[in-house]
């Protein structure tokens, strides 16, 4: 028994030996490119695809920290479609590309308005490729895009780009969208995505009296489906944030921003879009719910809670109507009425299909209701500001 026994380990050792050694199809970590971030780019009939590659040491935490700036590198594909740009890549890419770390995409102008089918087509057919990054659109150059490190000498995993929760947290603008959601918004009849669009900022931020470029959201571009409707600069959507769905806190100065009184902080708005009239021009009432805080005064106007509370009212309110407005000029469905018909009333939707032009009416918004609580001052939160009867 005991020599069958050592016979027995003696096989076992061999096997594993042999095996181990003849194993081609497992690849050290050193031994893989590891894509961060896609690009993708449309310029005179070609497609132009981006890959930001990571340096390890700019990832992984030390408890000495980074020493150096982190290395990133970049490489561009060109190809008469997507995926032959991606293949032009691997032409020059040294060692095995692995696309399962990839947390951003970012898409031009110009590869939206092409229409972006074949390319998240690419994105679900592949099984490397997860459907959890974010999506990003940008009018800058994406090489540009892709350059920006985080601070303190930081990977770009620390940036918008690839972590824009922390940002958001504070102060909801634009919600970021993953890749995942954007094509069920896509395939969702009547219905308008947004996606957030980054810029450079070379003047915000500096170190040792040197501008420090950091990425920035300047706007929205919106698809209808599949087709490009729009780009709106960020500071004309400054209504979106009480319509979205997600927002966190929002802060808005009171009367205006020219002559800001009181500064109020909202929190996790509640909006929900009714419709009220099904007849040739549907209308809409907007019921918003939220809680408030003032975060900051400048002078003693506004000191009653209930006038401060009407106010506060009256400019979300205003906000609400310019970006509404905003979409009417840009023929963009902003607020997402027909996808809100299509679900409420699909009879009327599709006898009404197509229902832009009658949707977009300066009339389609009847009324604008808005619950609001302010209950604390910041300063003394447990202390509950109450209304005088």
């Amino acid at each position: 028994m005991i020599r069958k026994s050592i016979f027995v380990l003696i096989l076992m050792f061999e096997f594993f030996l042999v095996s181990g050694c003849s194993s081609t199809d497992v690849k050290s970590i050193e031994k893989l490119n590891y894509v961060s971030s896609i690009g993708v780019d449309y310029v005179d009939g070609e497609f132009h695809s981006y890959l930001q590659l990571l340096e390890f040491l700019t990832v992984a935490k030390t408890d000495f920290g980074q020493q150096s700036a982190p290395k990133i590198w970049i490489g561009e594909g060109i190809g008469l479609s997507f995926e032959e740009s991606l293949f032009d890549l691997y032409r020059t890419s040294q060692e095995k590309i692995y696309w399962g770390h990839m947390t951003a995409i970012v898409i031009s102008e110009s590869a939206f308005k092409q229409g972006i089918g074949s390319i998240y087509d690419s994105f679900v057919r592949y099984y490397e490729f997860r459907l959890t990054p974010w999506v990003y659109g940008t009018r800058d150059p994406v090489k540009d895009i892709f350059s920006i490190s985080g601070f303190y000498q930081q990977s770009p995993l620390t940036t918008i780009l690839h972590e824009p929760q922390g940002v958001y947290s504070q102060n909801s603008l634009i919600q970021s969208v993953r890749l995942h959601r954007l094509i069920s918004q896509i395939n969702e009849p009547g219905f308008t995505s947004c996606i957030p669009t980054l810029v450079v900022n070379n003047s915000q931020w500096s170190e040792k009296n040197k501008n420090e470029p950091k990425l920035m959201i300047d706007g929205a571009i919106f698809l209808k489906n599949d087709e490009f409707r729009s780009y709106i600069p960020l500071e004309k959507l400054n209504g979106l944030r009480w319509i979205q769905h997600g927002t966190i806190r929002a802060s808005i100065a009171i009367p205006n921003k020219e002559e800001a009184d009181v500064q109020i902080a909202v929190d996790k708005p509640k909006t929900k879009l009714k419709l009220v009239k099904q007849g040739i021009n549907p209308q809409y009432n907007i019921q918003m719910k939220a809680t408030g805080s003032i975060i900051s005064r400048s002078n003693n106007n506004l000191t009653e809670l209930q006038e401060l509370t009407d106010e506060t009212k009256s400019a979300i309110k205003q906000e609400i109507m310019q970006v509404y407005q905003i979409g009417l000029s840009e023929q963009t469905d902003i607020l997402n009425l027909e996808h809100t018909l299509y679900r409420s009333d699909h009879k009327k939707w599709n006898a009404l299909y197509p229902v832009e032009d009658t949707l977009l009416t300066k009339d389609t918004i009847n009324d604008i209701n808005i619950d609001l609580n302010i209950t604390h001052s910041s300063s003394m939160k447990k202390y509950r500001m109450e209304r005088s009867k």
